[in-house]
């Protein structure tokens, strides 16, 4: 997984760091090709520190909008991986790493994991809110597989 997050953006192009459908989806084919069982995982994301709170995903807005109104994440075993945290850097101005890999919680509760950041800041990832459209949309298979595959050989054959 670390291998994972260390490359993932040596090899997407950084434009689509906001995209979480598709970044999700591009680590799934990823950890699939590795035989690494795996889902996506709807959620919503929250930042939090001592004077902020922010969250992407599942809010209920009323104009609609050209974007999924969701954040999703790939889930594989006790791990999360979300490698689209850099929609509150761009949409909010909020410094967050690009990719976090993040232990789940194995209880049931509606907090799905956590990670604490450098400046003491939180990420959290909820379950989404009931009612809601959970099903994030479709992306371009060639995409998915074209940066899925480079990445997967860029983390295949790196030293270990």
């Amino acid at each position: 997984m670390d291998k994972l997050r260390l490359a993932y953006y040596d090899v997407v192009p950084a434009d689509l760091r906001t995209f979480c459908s598709l970044t999700s989806r591009i680590s799934k084919h990823v950890l699939d090709k590795f035989g690494i069982g795996n889902e996506l995982m709807s959620c919503q994301l929250w930042y939090t520190n001592q004077t902020q709170n922010y969250v992407v995903g599942f809010l209920d807005q009323q104009e609609p909008s050209s974007e999924w109104n969701g954040h999703v994440v790939c889930r594989a075993g006790n791990v999360i991986i979300d490698a689209a945290t850099q929609n509150l850097e761009v949409k909010l101005g909020v410094p967050v790493p690009w990719v976090v890999v993040a232990r789940r919680f194995l209880v049931t509760t509606q907090l799905i994991s956590r990670a604490r950041l450098d400046n003491n800041a939180m990420l959290e990832w909820f379950y989404p809110p009931a009612n809601m459209d959970t099903n994030p949309p479709v992306e371009p298979v060639a995409l998915v597989e074209q940066y899925g595959n480079l990445l997967y050989e860029r983390i295949a054959h790196s030293p270990t």
